[in-house]
Parts: C-alpha cells; sequence; structure tokens
C-alpha cells in the first residue's frame, strides 16, 4: 500500500468490514471499490502538496478514531436552542446517524423530497460522486469509501421551495474520538428555487473528526441559497468538500461560515456548464487560540458568458492561522466571462498568521476578470475616533471588527437568515489589542 503517511486509523480496512448504507447497491459498491483502490494507492494529503502546503494532518493521521457510536440523548429543546432557524424544514443528524425524531419534515410541500441518504439513493444515482474528483486530496475517496448517512435533497421543475431546510449536524460528545463521513446531495431541477443551511455544532469539546462532502446539481435557471455554519468543538478536525455543477441561467448563491474545529479545511468549487450561470461565492472566517482554518475554492468558467463574484474575509486572533486560496480559471472558449475575487484579512494580535493566495488562470481574450487581496491591523485613527466619542477600548474594537466582517452577511438576501448569522458573528468576535 501506498500512503503518503502511516494513519493510527485504518480507515480502509474499517470500510472492508463494516456494514455501510447502500451495500446491496452493485453501482454504490463499484464506486466504493474505486474509492478504496484510490485511498490505498494515494492515502491522505501531505504539505509537500501544493494545495496542502499551509496546512498540516499529522495530527490527525496519529488520531486513533472510532466510528461505532455510542447511543445518545438529545432532547427536543435541545435541539430547538441549537438550530439557527425556528421556522423551517430542519434535518438532524446525531452523531454521524439521522435522527428521525429530532427532525422536522413532515407536510413537505409539493415536489419537494428529502430523505436521509440510506432512503435517498434511489434519487440520486446518476449524481452521487459525479460533481467532486475522488482522486483529488484522499479525503472525497475517504468519504466515498465511509459514507453512512447524510442527506438528499430534491426539487422538482417550477417549485419554488417556501421555508428554509436546516440540515442540523450535532455532535453530542457521548463518543470518544468519533469520526462521521456524512454525503449531503442537493438536486434542483429547471425553474426551481430552494434555501439550505448546513449547520455543524457540539454539545462538549470532545476530540472527533468530521468528514463531510455535499454535491449540488442545478439544471437551468435553478437558484439555490446555500450556508453554512460551522460551530463545533474546538478540539474538532472538520474536513469538508462543497461541489456544484450549475447548467445555463442557474444561480448558485453560498456563504461559508467557519467559527470551530482546532483544524477546518473547506473546499467550495463550482463549474459553470451553461451559459448565463452565476455564483456568489463568500466565506467569513473567525479563528482564535491555536485554530487553523483553511479555505480553498476554485471555480471553473467553462462555457461563455458566465459571471462569478467571490467575498471572503478573515478576522485572526491569537495564535490562530488562516489559509485562503481562491482559483478562478477561464476555459478557452469561456468569452465574455465576468469575474470578481477578493480576500480581505483583519490579523487582531501580533501573533496570528494568514496565507492569501487569489489566483486568476485566463485562456480566454474577450473577458473582465479581477481579484484582489489585503492583510492589515486595526486602523488605529479610526479607534481614537471612536474612543474620542465615548467608546471604551473593548467596545470600539468589538465595533470595528464587526464592522470589518458583516459586509460578507450584507450579501446575504434573506432577513432571517442574516440575523442569525449575525448573532452568532456577534457572540464570537474577538476583542483585539493584544
Amino acid at each position: 500500500m501506498k500512503q503518503l503517511t502511516e494513519l493510527a486509523t485504518p480507515f480502509a480496512s474499517i470500510a472492508e468490514n463494516k456494514q455501510l448504507v447502500g451495500a446491496d447497491l452493485v453501482w454504490l459498491n463499484d464506486l466504493r471499490l474505486q474509492a478504496l483502490n484510490e485511498f490505498d494507492q494515494n492515502g491522505l494529503p501531505a504539505k509537500k502538496q501544493e494545495d496542502w502546503k499551509y496546512t498540516s494532518l499529522w495530527a490527525l493521521t496519529q488520531q486513533e478514531f472510532s466510528h461505532n457510536a455510542e447511543t445518545s440523548k438529545l432532547s427536543t429543546s435541545q435541539c430547538e436552542q441549537l438550530a439557527l432557524l425556528k421556522e423551517c424544514y430542519r434535518v438532524v443528524i446525531v452523531d454521524g446517524v439521522f435522527s428521525e425524531l429530532h427532525s422536522q419534515i413532515e407536510g413537505l410541500q409539493k415536489g419537494l423530497t428529502i430523505n436521509s441518504l440510506s432512503s435517498g439513493l434511489d434519487h440520486v444515482q446518476s449524481h452521487l460522486g459525479q460533481q467532486i474528483d475522488i482522486e483529488k486530496s484522499g479525503f472525497n475517496a475517504l468519504n466515498t469509501l465511509l459514507m453512512n448517512d447524510g442527506v438528499v435533497i430534491t426539487v422538482d421543475k417550477n417549485i419554488k421551495v417556501s421555508k428554509s431546510i436546516e440540515i442540523l449536524v450535532v455532535n453530542t460528545g457521548k463518543t470518544d474520538n468519533l469520526a462521521t463521513h456524512l454525503r449531503h446531495v442537493i438536486v434542483l431541477d429547471e425553474k426551481s428555487e430552494a434555501t439550505v443551511i448546513e449547520h455543524y455544532v457540539a454539545l462538549t469539546e470532545a476530540t472527533s473528526f468530521t468528514n463531510v462532502v455535499t454535491e449540488v446539481v442545478l439544471a437551468e435557471n435553478a437558484e439555490l441559497n446555500h450556508y453554512k455554519l460551522q460551530q463545533e468543538s474546538l478540539n474538532t478536525t472538520h474536513i469538508a468538500t462543497l461541489a456544484a455543477k450549475q447548467a445555463a441561467g442557474s444561480q448558485w448563491k453560498t456563504n461559508s461560515i467557519s467559527l470551530g474545529a482546532k483544524l477546518a479545511r473547506n473546499d467550495v468549487h463550482t463549474q459553470l456548464l451553461g451559459e448565463q450561470a452565476h455564483v456568489v461565492m463568500d466565506g467569513l472566517y473567525l479563528p482564535i487560540n491555536e485554530q487553523h482554518v483553511d479555505f480553498h475554492t476554485r471555480i471553473d468558467h467553462v462555457v461563455p458568458n458566465t459571471t462569478s463574484d467571490e467575498l471572503f474575509k478573515g478576522v485572526i486572533d491569537d495564535k490562530a492561522h488562516g489559509v485562503f486560496n481562491g482559483k478562478v480559471i477561464v476555459h478557452k472558449d469561456a468569452q465574455k466571462t465576468d469575474s470578481n475575487q477578493q480576500n480581505h484579512n483583519l490579523l487582531l494580535s501580533r501573533s496570528c498568521e494568514i496565507d492569501s493566495k487569489p489566483e486568476l488562470e485566463i485562456y480566454a481574450d474577450d473577458v473582465k476578470c479581477a481579484h484582489g487581496s489585503t492583510v492589515g491591523q486595526m486602523n488605529e485613527d479610526h479607534l481614537f475616533f471612536l474612543r474620542s466619542r465615548g467608546l471604551d477600548e473593548v467596545s470600539a474594537r468589538s465595533l470595528l471588527t464587526y464592522a470589518f466582517a458583516v459586509e460578507v452577511l450584507e450579501r446575504i438576501p434573506a432577513k432571517d437568515i442574516r440575523e442569525a448569522l449575525s448573532a452568532v458573528i456577534e457572540e464570537r468576535l474577538p476583542q483585539g489589542g493584544k
């Protein structure tokens, strides 16, 4: 077996011996076999790989993880308190397992289906594994090997889903060193619309490993608003891939907010495959202590007349480390592409660190593309102005920090989601001044 490093947890062996969802499906077993061969050959990535040069997985590889969750009790009131939204369709996963008890998916409007992965495989056979590159990074292969639950959402042609859908993933801390491998699939047919929130939380500071892949398929003129809020334990490793394919006229607005985890890595990728397809790809990361947050994004403009708008902001404090690597690729025939990519970072201490690398690859000559990156500290003139108006230093710093971060939130069209996320950010904001 050719692996980049020795793994304390025998993931491949667990996959071969564990009873996994869809074990009776030939097509899924073939997909898992492909993933097993890939994982056996390449294992997990190392820092010598360009996409991982700023992020070390050594601690993860040396950790022993369990894949069998102990029975845990999550009360209805706890679930309500953890949820981001009160009025929504809600799908709850507790310690890696779909919970029908806590989910609120009764009385779905016509044309909308929401299933657990195990009961929704028939809906997504033609889509599962098609939005991701199973050879990339090793985690896609690992997820395909061990995915055992998740959420499948499909929306029929011309259906506009009236309520948001929240996928609430809860780690109770009942099982030490629990690893969960989740696969979500979201499929919108022509001229349909939906809003989906992925929300990851933890009840304790237990050590855990979350490995999640979300695949998005947007047919012609479909519109998806997608949000992700990650609030897990500061002892968690959170690895996520979010990948989409967009047909002509489709619109995808996605916003990822990373607050929790000791190590968080998010790969966000879309392929604009039809003319007039549009993506807004935003993100916000606020690492503290010794957290490490890594965002890698990629937008492929494959055909003419597509547009993209990308804004990521980081507020980095203490000894934390942020990474942003954003790549926009304008393919050979993708004339009339219009793309804008920005990454801005605010450093609040002398010990924090940011690596920012926006990239453009342009192979067409009739395009409008721009990108930029800034790294700075708190503006002392602005701080002095607020202090002179009667604010104490802590309040002034907090206000300036929020003013820097809020631009990402203001781009969220839904008022209830924008206000809910703003409240979470305000509660978390570092005070700076170290």
